[in-house]
């Protein structure tokens, strides 16, 4: 049987020998490189598809592997976004002059995605990995916990990470900015959330939640969306939330984009903000420093989680001590919007 091959070289490839086997590229590589650590069964499994292929393993990506103990995967949702950029910036003014790469795949918020990105990074000698999320696919976590690599977690703080995790606390982020509202006076306040990564959104469901209940305020003006959370978004939802709670005296939404979206509805509509209806954001974006009225937000410190979780990785991999943080405070920025 004539094996798959590289489009382009004609070489049989890692892939093509984990897809004939039934297994994992990290498998095969893993099988290749150290026998000892797979089973008698699958090791002459991937044998036979060895034999049957052809393959020859690539020498110089053998080479390039074997002395990458300085490079560190990163894997972020997305590398055009501003936030993940600052971090990502924060990370590369600890690591890079230490010594260490690193070498950068987005997710695009999908699991299966990110863990093909982790099996590929896998076939390296990796000294640490980097992930912007901290919910992953089943696959991901044995891929990880087999490892034996420092891991960081960016963004958000959670109760139970895999290893070191920097970042905000997001329900407490919301609840600060739900307070605020209510000391302004505003009482009837919904929520406005659209397709991000689930468990932030719960965080911040939470907190919004949480202030409101504390006040005894009704909890019953949220509505959310599958669709992006952009301006278009926005300003489509802001009708049905104004029709199903005309009452409703602030509106909280889960990114800049869905409040400046919201509030160019309300442009269009005459509702006068903040007069009739308060809007405030989420992230500071530079949007929300320049349309009008100036949306109330909360900034997040995105170069300061990258820098400290570059300190925390630098002291993992130097053996040093590290102990767990607090999660890094957001900043409320008030505005004219509310």
């Amino acid at each position: 049987m004539e094996g798959k091959k590289r489009r382009g070289t004609g070489r049989v490839t890692l892939a093509d020998v984990a897809k004939l086997a039934g297994v994992g590229a990290m498998t095969v590589s893993r099988a290749l490189r150290r026998p000892d650590m797979v089973s008698e069964k699958l090791k002459d499994k991937i044998d036979s598809a060895v034999a049957e292929l052809g393959y020859v393993p690539n020498s110089s990506a053998s080479a390039l592997a074997s002395a990458s103990s300085n490079v560190v995967a990163v894997v972020t949702s997305s590398l055009a976004d501003y936030g993940n950029a600052e971090t990502i910036a924060g990370l590369q003014e600890v690591l890079i002059p230490a010594g260490y790469q690193l070498m950068l795949a987005e997710s695009q918020n999908q699991e299966e995605r990110e863990q093909q990105l982790l099996e590929t990074f896998m076939s390296y000698n990796l000294a640490a990995v980097i992930l912007f999320d901290a919910r992953h696919s089943a696959a991901t976590y044995e891929l990880l916990a087999n490892a034996h690599l420092p891991i960081a977690e960016l963004g958000a703080a959670v109760e139970h990470p895999l290893d070191i995790n920097i970042g905000i606390d997001n329900a407490a982020a919301v609840y600060a900015l739900t307070e605020h509202l209510i000391s302004l006076g505003y009482s009837k306040i919904g929520l406005m959330c659209a397709a991000q990564r689930q468990w932030v959104s719960q965080q911040r469901l939470r907190g919004w939640h949480r202030a409101l209940l504390d006040n005894n305020m009704s909890t019953t003006r949220v509505l959310g969306s599958y669709a992006a959370a952009n301006f278009s978004t926005g300003a489509e939802l802001l009708p049905e939330l104004v029709l199903n709670w005309p009452d409703m005296d602030a509106l909280i939404c889960s990114s800049d984009e869905l409040a400046c979206g919201a509030l160019f509805e309300c442009q269009r509509r005459k509702i006068r903000v903040p007069k009739e209806l308060a809007i405030v954001g989420f992230g500071n974006s530079d949007v929300s420093k320049v349309c009008f009225p100036p949306l109330t937000t909360v900034a997040v410190p995105h170069r300061e989680i990258g820098v400290q979780a570059g300190k925390a990785l630098l002291a993992r991999l130097q053996d040093e001590a590290w102990q767990p943080q607090k999660p890094i405070t957001s900043i409320l920025c008030k505005r004219e919007s509310c």
